[in-house]
């Protein structure tokens, strides 16, 4: 049987992006009207207490304190048609029906936040699963909704993100998060695959799948065929386990394929390890990766501020390991190594030693300049002689004493505000951008 042919019995399919917005009461609301319900785990048989580790337990799963998220969750079962591509003979476009089973919201104190968007389709065949990764990663990809046309990611703000920005196109007005949230949506396929699968031919499939590329570039000897040394390099993180399936975490994808690994019921526990247990995992990462992305787009715009808030980001969320268990932290460790987290650390670590460096620099030199504007002050015996002049000066000019003294307090104002600004930069810059926010 072609690779291509392959009967996918049950199947795990999500795309997960990143948004901006802090949950207010009015985005509650917003969330609310829309379908969105607040779930919160009860622990009743121990279970995540015996797994997880305290941190990642309450961080992802039990919701307990502050800096813990905060999940919201809709089943909208509405179906969209995605649009494939042109049939070269008819030239008519050639679309694929996906229903969108399940949307999750995982909002975060600091107004970063992620979601994710469960799709399936009906057909079993392997090549429609290989279309439906390919259009729904794909941020710009049209689809059609009772009638009106979207792009994909316009869809997904209406309809999943309660109207919240996360695109911009040119001469649009920018949205931040699109700065540092990539070109593309990141995959979660887990595909349990009904036919017996030889070692090689399950990881020829694992970089199809996962590199989103047509089924059979692995094996075959097209244009988009991997190099051996290419092929290598991306399955260096391979996760191999059990003999019944393997994972293969990339860059922007998380795939894992095997047989007898799902169950069409959603409750059982199988379904359950992959859609809840090995995806919040998944999720944890990429949360990491995003914040990564953000404090390195923004570290220039107010580095003392944005270092602060990086080191407090790193002392909370950064943890070591997440289970008691082994398999979890190994998937755990090579998706966090496919992300190259660490090694991003170890840079972003570099970068704030410099200005830590560069802002001990120019406070000695602030302070060095204080303490001579001091030195000046005291050195002088009397002010008598200040307090003389100014009499004389205000007799010579026959002005008024509230016209005089004013006009001394906006000459010391005038010169007093440019020295604060030296002597405190960083609050100036604060309270500018308090008043820039206050103004929008």
């Amino acid at each position: 049987m072609e690779k291509k042919n392959l009967t996918v019995n049950n199947s795990i399919v999500r795309i997960v992006g990143v948004f901006e917005q802090n949950v207010t009461k009015t985005f509650k609301n917003k969330l609310s009207a829309s379908g969105f319900k607040r779930i919160e785990e009860n622990d009743i048989t121990s279970f995540h207490k015996n797994y997880w580790y305290p941190e990642f337990r309450d961080m992802f799963f039990l919701q307990k304190n502050k800096t813990s998220s905060k999940i919201y969750t809709k089943y909208p079962e509405v179906k969209i048609d995605f649009f494939v591509r042109k049939n070269p003979s008819t030239s008519v476009n050639e679309t694929l029906r996906v229903e969108i089973g399940k949307i999750e919201l995982f909002t975060f104190k600091d107004g970063l936040n992620l979601f994710a968007i469960e799709v399936s389709i009906t057909q079993k065949e392997l090549s429609y699963y290989s279309d439906l990764t390919f259009v729904i990663r794909e941020v710009y990809r049209k689809v059609m909704d009772n009638g009106k046309e979207y792009d994909w990611v316009n869809w997904i703000e209406e309809f999943c993100l309660c109207g919240v920005k996360i695109s911009s196109k040119p001469k649009e007005k920018n949205v931040k998060v699109d700065d540092y949230s990539g070109s593309k949506f990141k995959l979660y396929t887990i595909l349990d695959i009904e036919e017996e699968l030889d070692d090689r031919t399950r990881e020829e499939l694992l970089y199809d799948v996962g590199c989103v590329a047509p089924i059979g570039t692995a094996g075959g000897n097209g244009s988009l065929t991997p190099s051996k040394e290419y092929y290598k390099e991306l399955m260096k993180n391979k996760i191999s386990v059990f003999s019944n399936y393997e994972i293969l975490p990339l860059f922007d994808s998380y795939t894992a394929i095997g047989k007898n690994i799902l169950k069409a019921d959603q409750n059982s526990f199988e379904r359950k390890t992959w859609s809840e247990s090995y995806f919040r995992i998944y999720l944890y990462n990429l949360f990491i990766k995003f914040n990564l992305f953000r404090y390195n787009s923004e570290l220039m715009n107010d580095s003392e501020e944005i270092r602060d808030k990086f080191e407090e980001f790193i002392n909370t969320y950064n943890l070591s390991h997440l289970s008691y268990h082994f398999l979890p932290n190994k998937i755990f460790h090579q998706h966090r190594e496919s992300l190259e987290i660490d090694s991003e650390l170890k840079k972003f670590q570099q970068r704030v030693n410099k200005i830590n460096q560069s802002i001990q620099e120019k406070q000695q030199k602030r302070t060095n300049l204080l303490i001579t504007i001091f030195t000046i002050i005291t050195s002088i015996s009397s002010i008598t002689p200040i307090w003389s002049f100014l009499q004389g000066l205000k007799s010579s000019l026959e002005w008024s004493n509230s016209l005089f003294y004013g006009s001394i307090s906006i000459i010391l104002i005038i010169v007093g505000v440019p020295v604060i600004s030296y002597l405190f930069p960083e609050k100036t810059k604060k309270i500018i951008r308090q008043w820039k926010n206050r103004k929008n």
